[in-house]
């Protein structure tokens, strides 16, 4: 009698494990779907521009002596370097004169025939950095440096002050940006969809590099003709790009 008890038993268990198996086998497969909507937006851009008389100028001249030796020579130099810098300073134009490169050097003569180098002694070139706040006096501060000793007038730099750049930067980045939005409201009613809110803005600006004019422009200050030196300088401009994502509907 037990044993067929014990066999009752067994035998439950075994049908039980049959149907835990086969219910497991049967279970489905459960994938879950995580809804998602992709951002309508529509994408316009705008490009704004400022300009400006420039309120800076650097002006860079060299000054040149020659002499048998070294010493000379950077001696004749010194000279002519300090009475330009107090003729230059004494216009009440120059904010300061500054020094942007020495150098001295052998000045030798090479004969192609030969082959050979014939020294002539030593050369000094001392270059300087005339910084003036006052633009309208470029041509005077020009006539000035070759009136005292300046052998070349490099360039003169035009641009602007930090806080003018700035000034011009903010008015171009309003200019664009009007620009992108009035694109964005024709665009918009001519297709048929309403404008949300900015899902991106996003902006870039440009500082126009400074005019330069080089020795040929100058010539009239290196020549010293008798007529003051005109230094006209062109607008500097500021151009901005502002980009815009609109949402729609």
């Amino acid at each position: 009698m037990a044993l067929d008890k014990n066999a009752l038993v067994y035998l439950a268990l075994i049908i039980l494990a049959i149907g835990l198996v086969v219910a497991i086998a049967v279970k489905p497969n459960v994938v879950t779907v995580t809804p998602t909507s992709e951002l309508q937006t529509l994408d316009v851009s705008g490009d704004g521009t400022a300009s400006a008389d420039p309120n800076l100028a650097d002006i860079f001249v060299t000054v040149e002596s020659n002499a048998a030796t070294a010493d000379a020579a950077q001696s004749a130099n010194a000279d002519v370097v300090n009475r330009l810098r107090l003729a230059l300073v004494g216009t009440g134009y120059v904010k300061e004169v500054t020094t942007t490169s020495f150098n001295v050097y052998p000045d030798t003569t090479y004969n192609p025939n030969t082959g050979e180098s014939t020294a002539n002694g030593y050369r000094v070139t001392h270059s300087l950095k005339i910084a003036s706040e006052k633009v309208v006096a470029v041509g005077k501060i020009l006539d000035v440096a070759t009136a005292n000793g300046a052998s070349t007038i490099d360039y003169v730099q035009f641009s602007l002050t930090d806080a003018k750049a700035e000034d011009l930067k903010q008015t171009a980045l309003e200019d664009a940006a009007g620009k992108a939005i009035a694109k964005a409201k024709t665009l918009a009613s001519a297709s048929g969809v309403s404008l949300g809110k900015p899902a991106k803005v996003s902006e870039s600006s440009y500082y126009q590099p400074p005019i330069y004019y080089g020795n040929t422009v100058m010539a009239g200050a290196a020549e010293k003709s008798s007529a003051p030196t005109q230094a006209v300088p062109g607008q500097i401009e500021v151009t901005a790009t502002v980009s815009i994502s609109y949402e729609i509907a």
